[in-house]
């Protein structure tokens, strides 16, 4: 089995949601941001996603690429989000919270696991469904009429023999507690 960096493992997951893979280095309004690797997602996803690799990049220098993009962003006018994923050891807590003034950060580490990756990058891909199970209901009105009370056993009756008429009878049963006559009546005070 081939052994795989960190960034690869990044580029192939976001290539299979999509993205698609910008040439190095990355040039933006004129100036260039040397990146481990950059991408740029196609619709829906407008997202700019930069990568950064912690075990060749400093926080400074990581800091300077995230601030130099964000801006260049600012003067081209684009709308396009700003995501740093991280790959590498996690830089410190307070370099983080500087970085995310500026992008969206992702810090991945070095997991070899393609779930954690898949977790770490979830706001990033498409959102997968689980498969609904198959779950056992009431088969049938006839099952569902001992199991409710006499308005409930009513509106199935309706259902079965006459379905145009639970519509309005519905609004009637709503209704009735309104209609005068049928007020509720009010305990004197005390």
């Amino acid at each position: 089995m081939t052994q795989t960096t960190p960034v690869e493992r990044v580029a192939h997951a976001l290539e299979d949601a999509n993205f698609r893979r910008v040439p190095a280095p990355l040039e933006i309004a004129g100036v260039t941001f040397d990146t481990a690797a950059a991408f740029v997602g196609t619709p829906p996803s407008p997202d700019l996603v930069v990568v950064g690799d912690t075990s060749l990049q400093t926080s400074q220098d990581l800091q300077r690429i995230v601030e130099g993009v964000g801006r260049a962003l600012d003067v081209m006018r684009s709308r396009r989000p700003l995501t740093l994923v991280l790959v590498g050891p996690r830089p410190d807590s307070k370099a983080i919270t500087s970085l995310s003034r500026y992008a969206r950060v992702l810090p991945v580490g070095e997991s070899a696991d393609a779930a954690s990756l898949s977790n770490w990058l979830a706001v990033l891909l498409p959102l997968q469904l689980p498969q609904p199970v198959e779950a056992r209901g009431i088969d049938s009105l006839e099952e569902l009429r001992g199991a409710v009370d006499a308005m409930g056993r009513e509106l199935i009756d309706l259902a079965l023999n006459d379905p145009g008429a639970i519509a309005q009878r519905f609004v009637e049963m709503v209704e009735e507690p309104f209609v005068e006559g049928n007020a509720p009546v009010e305990e004197p005070d005390a």
